[in-house]
């Protein structure tokens, strides 16, 4: 167990100096708009599970419906689906913030007449059935639609929860494979090989991103990718991908010198044959650093990794991760954007094995969990997962100086609004968190 910081031990003209670099330009502010057209582009590759008839049945008589199931199932996607099958006076939908409660949806929310609403991965709990049902009663009052995702089983006490599932994994892969017409340019036994892989896939993002991974110029290094793994590589070659995942792009001297104290760790926990001789298939070495042959290379060899490996590859790599917070601001920036990265192919194990860890830690792990929650800022679907959790350490005293140092990153560009209203909490306390939350928060 790490040592829990003391009071001004967090380095937050170091943290600053990290963030400097432009927003990503798809972190959007919270509410915001999403252009029909933007919708259409997303829904491309969108199957309709057995649910959804009955679903757009129930959000037309009712203008309420919360899609409700395990994590990762297509929810954010059935939802815009839905909405874009209802009679609007807009086309463009309408995103609210994933902290609202139902108070604030009912009372303090302005709802147009005719426009379509996606409130996607609710963080509230404990939803008033009554109070939902006066929700549907004033959007159907102006002809409104709203539609809210949330993780976890549907309650029998709430009448406009409506239980989600994932479409066929096999159905979508061809659905993928028709939409961006990808048979023609793919080796039958490639494409085979490709559709037995997608059946095992556990989410329907996971499957079309390896539809995806089929497209030229895509396809090259994910099937690169694909075959080095299934060559079944020494260990000592895959950790060296591994390492390099969590650190790109580093200086080569720099890379060598972390993966060299990689070695120790996981002969402690198992004896490994040295390095096969010759260059790593997965690494170039251009220019003085080291990084992979195309920035798509990363995200393959984190979903491989994520897919094939257990204990004996993620025990050591974890502990090898978790040191690089240590290390200098480049160094542990890299490792943030690497666990951020992971997240989008195991967020269940992003969370536990680093992210919570980190956020109770040292305070270089605290510095490297608020990076990465502002790197998962950039990603939609991984947003309002960041919120939730900076908003959890918020509530946990262990964690709450984390929570501030998040919430005043590129999660505040995201959600303005709810950053700035958790900040000042934390702020109007005492302690280590509340200095941290007095100088990130919108009055500094």
């Amino acid at each position: 167990m790490t040592d829990t910081p003391q009071p001004g031990e967090l380095d937050l003209d170091d943290f600053a100096r990290t963030r400097r670099r432009p927003p990503p330009a798809n972190v959007r502010p919270v509410p915001g708009k999403l252009a029909r057209r933007e919708a259409d582009a997303l829904l491309r590759s969108y199957l309709e599970p057995p649910c959804f008839p009955e679903a757009v049945r129930r959000l037309a008589a009712r203008h309420l419906l919360v899609l409700v199931g395990e994590e990762e199932i297509g929810k954010r996607l059935g939802g815009l689906a839905l909405l874009s099958r209802m009679s609007l006076a807009e086309s463009t939908i309408t995103v609210l913030s994933p902290a609202g409660t139902v108070a604030e949806l009912l009372g303090a929310t302005e709802y147009a007449p005719g426009r379509a609403y996606l409130l996607h991965d609710w963080i509230a709990t404990g939803a008033d059935p009554g109070e939902l049902a006066a929700l549907a009663r004033e959007l159907a009052e102006l002809g409104s639609y709203l539609v809210i995702t949330r993780d976890g089983a549907p309650s029998r006490a709430v009448e406009v929860e409506q239980p989600w599932a994932a479409p066929d994994p096999r159905e979508l892969f061809d659905l993928c494979l028709s939409t961006y017409n990808l048979r023609a340019g793919v080796a039958p036994d490639t494409l085979v090989k490709a559709r037995h892989r997608a059946a095992e896939l556990p989410t329907p993002a996971q499957v079309v991103r390896l539809a995806a991974g089929l497209a030229p110029g895509a396809a090259r290094a994910a099937e690169e990718v694909a075959a080095w793994f299934d060559t079944k590589p020494a260990m000592r070659e895959v950790l060296a991908a591994a390492a390099l995942a969590f650190t790109a792009p580093l200086p080569e001297a720099a890379f060598e010198a972390r993966l060299a104290r990689l070695d120790p760790i996981w002969q402690a926990h198992e004896s490994a044959p040295p390095a096969p001789p010759g260059p790593h298939p997965l690494i170039s070495r251009a220019g003085g650093r080291a990084g992979f042959p195309t920035p798509e290379h990363r995200g393959q060899v984190l979903a491989e990794l994520a897919a094939r490996y257990g204990f004996w590859l993620w025990q050591p790599l974890r502990a090898w991760v978790r040191s690089l917070t240590a290390e200098e601001p480049e160094v542990r920036t890299r490792a943030a954007e690497g666990v951020a990265a992971l997240a989008s192919y195991a967020f269940k194990e992003a969370r536990a094995e680093f992210l919570e860890v980190w956020a109770a830690g040292t305070a270089g792990e605290r510095l490297a969990a608020a990076d990465a929650l502002s790197y998962m800022c950039a990603d939609d679907t991984l947003a309002p997962k960041a919120l939730r959790l900076a908003l959890e350490w918020a509530a946990d005293p262990a964690r709450a100086t984390t929570a501030a140092v998040a919430l005043g990153g590129d999660l505040a560009l995201r959600y303005p609004a709810d950053c700035g209203r958790a900040l000042r909490r934390l702020a109007a306390g005492d302690g280590p968190a509340a200095a941290v939350a007095r100088r990130m928060g919108p009055d500094a």
